[in-house]
């Protein structure tokens, strides 16, 4: 028997901030392999995911990871290097290439790369539909309810306080993201990284169908991402404490990278503007681990791999709970490496 206690909204939180690719080849960096590995992992089960949940908005266009000068070449052709040292599915490919894969592309693109088994999903769609299926499943959905203490009674008892009731389990996810639990110190430490983003209405004529990842020396990265019912531009990614608003520098410079890419985004409406916050570990990988002697879990430090990875950790943690052990793509995610 599950109890989910939700200080908001369910799914309304970072994930419903996002923008739901499922990309782990073009979200990581060099060194990030755990995550590499994970996110491949992650990206196989959303088949299955979208056959469980039903619609969940899942596309399989692939993504276009571009330069906007000649001088970003250097860099993407080492991250090319990098993804084919891993054996993904990728290729390179000229200005002209690119635009015929994508013609809403702006001509001043010089290359880059093609990754044609990205997805993504709408993740909106999706955390709603998983609401419905822990529904279903007679999960109890507790809303709009602080948690204000965790106590551990025993190595397999714990109680967990509101302010309007007390529960007690053979044990408890502690999921807070960049939230605090009240006279409950986490044994690690999240640092909150702000993306801002942007919506647009999507035009009366067909328009662009890939996901664009934007690198740029000068402008830095950003992305676009069509939906079935609204464009995504974003995202900035800022230290800035607890601060989520949105700011007039952040939102220029997403559009300002985005109309570079695609010019056509020009004359779209612009339908929504928000800022949320990533929960980021040090070490920028994520938690799956057990408290020793108790039966505390922790599942926290997503960043932005969330929606991608969300199947797997979820998996992940059931699997920890019910037999004591990780999965091999999860072994990293320990409280030690944090």
């Amino acid at each position: 028997k599950v109890t989910l206690i939700e200080a908001g909204e369910i799914g309304r939180g970072c994930s419903w901030d996002a923008a739901g690719m499922l990309a782990p080849v073009n979200e990581l960096e060099f060194q990030e392999l755990p995550l590499l590995r994970a996110g491949v992992a992650a990206r196989r089960m959303y088949d299955q995911v979208e056959e469980e949940l039903g619609n969940i908005g899942l596309a399989r266009a692939g993504t276009l990871e571009v330069g906007l000068r000649a001088d970003d070449e250097g860099y993407l052709q080492r991250q090319y290097e990098f993804q084919k040292t891993q054996s993904l599915s990728v290729a390179w490919k000229s200005g002209r290439e690119l635009r015929e894969i994508e013609p809403f592309l702006s001509h001043r693109v010089p290359a880059g790369i093609w990754s044609a088994e990205d997805i993504q999903v709408d993740n909106r769609k999706l955390v709603l539909a998983l609401k419905q299926a822990l529904q279903r499943a007679e999960v109890v959905l507790i809303e709009l309810t602080e948690v204000t203490g965790v106590e551990a009674l025993a190595e397999d008892l714990v109680r967990v306080s509101s302010a309007t009731g007390e529960w007690q389990a053979n044990a408890v996810v502690l999921a807070p993201g960049t939230g605090k639990i009240p006279g409950y110190e986490l044994p690690y430490r999240i640092y909150p990284v702000r993306g801002e983003m942007i919506s647009l209405r999507i035009p009366p004529f067909p328009f662009l169908t890939k996901t664009i990842r934007i690198r740029n020396k000068v402008l830095g990265n950003a992305y676009i991402v069509p939906k079935s019912d609204r464009i995504i531009c974003g995202s900035t990614a800022e230290e800035q404490g607890f601060v989520r608003e949105n700011t007039a520098g952040g939102l220029l410079d997403i559009l300002r990278k985005c109309y570079a890419a695609v010019p056509g985004i020009y004359e779209l409406e612009v339908l929504e503007t928000w800022a949320g916050l990533r929960p980021s570990t040090l070490s920028r990988l994520p938690i799956v681990d057990r408290e020793p002697n108790r039966p505390v879990y922790h599942l926290n430090g997503l960043y932005r791999h969330g929606i991608l990875l969300s199947p797997l950790l979820g998996a992940a943690m059931a699997h920890l709970i019910t037999t004591g052990n990780s999965l091999p793509e999860t072994a990293p995610f320990r409280l030690k490496n944090h």
